[in-house]
């Protein structure tokens, strides 16, 4: 939908394009001479190319920038359910923490009620090991959490960005495309 939306923008700026050089060059390298109703008529040319773009642009820019907004809000509402889950997993991992320490806190009693000096050195290793174990799991789910956030900051400013980018298309008012037309006017009348 994207590519026919850009070809019907893009095919009609191209004529007026070649049209307005046409115009600019003057019939055999001859200078033009600008007359009123030269002018009249290109004034009424331009009225009619821009009235018959609208007419045939209108329907397909309208639905694709429908088709965007529901689009968006499909991924907003993907991007929230992946933020919930990744919530899940982070409760998860900290009732797992929570779990081996009490588990590492059992074996170091055990261990402790076992033997005199060995047990004492395995004790120190299970405490090395243990720290390693946290850590490396307490590692592992603020990756998993980081990770979450920024794809979700990401997927949020971007939807937010597309969501603005199509209010701002169809909030311009038929003032707003007066004034373009008529700053193309005038552009196109200060290229003599």
């Amino acid at each position: 939908m994207k590519a026919r939306a850009m070809v019907y923008i893009a095919a009609p700026a191209l004529v007026s394009l070649f049209v307005s050089a046409a115009f600019a060059s003057g019939a055999h390298g001859e200078e033009p001479t600008w007359t009123t109703t030269m002018i009249g008529w290109r004034i009424i040319n331009s009225l009619i190319l821009f009235g018959v773009l609208i007419y045939f642009l209108k329907k397909p820019l309208v639905n694709y920038f429908s088709e965007r907004k529901e689009q968006i809000r499909r991924d907003l509402d993907e991007a929230r359910e992946q933020r919930i889950q990744a919530e899940a997993k982070l409760k998860e991992y900290e009732k797992k923490l929570a779990g081996m320490e009490q588990e590492l806190e059992k074996m170091r009693e055990d261990l402790q009620k076992a033997s005199g000096l060995e047990s004492e050195k395995v004790v120190a290793n299970a405490e090395r090991m243990s720290v390693g174990i946290i850590e490396s799991a307490k590692l592992a789910a603020e990756q998993e959490v980081r990770k979450a956030k920024t794809s979700l900051r990401n997927e949020a400013v971007g939807l937010a960005v597309e969501l603005a980018e199509s209010l701002i298309s169809e909030k311009i008012t038929e003032q707003d495309r007066k004034k373009i037309v008529e700053d193309y006017l005038d552009k196109v009348g200060g290229m003599k």
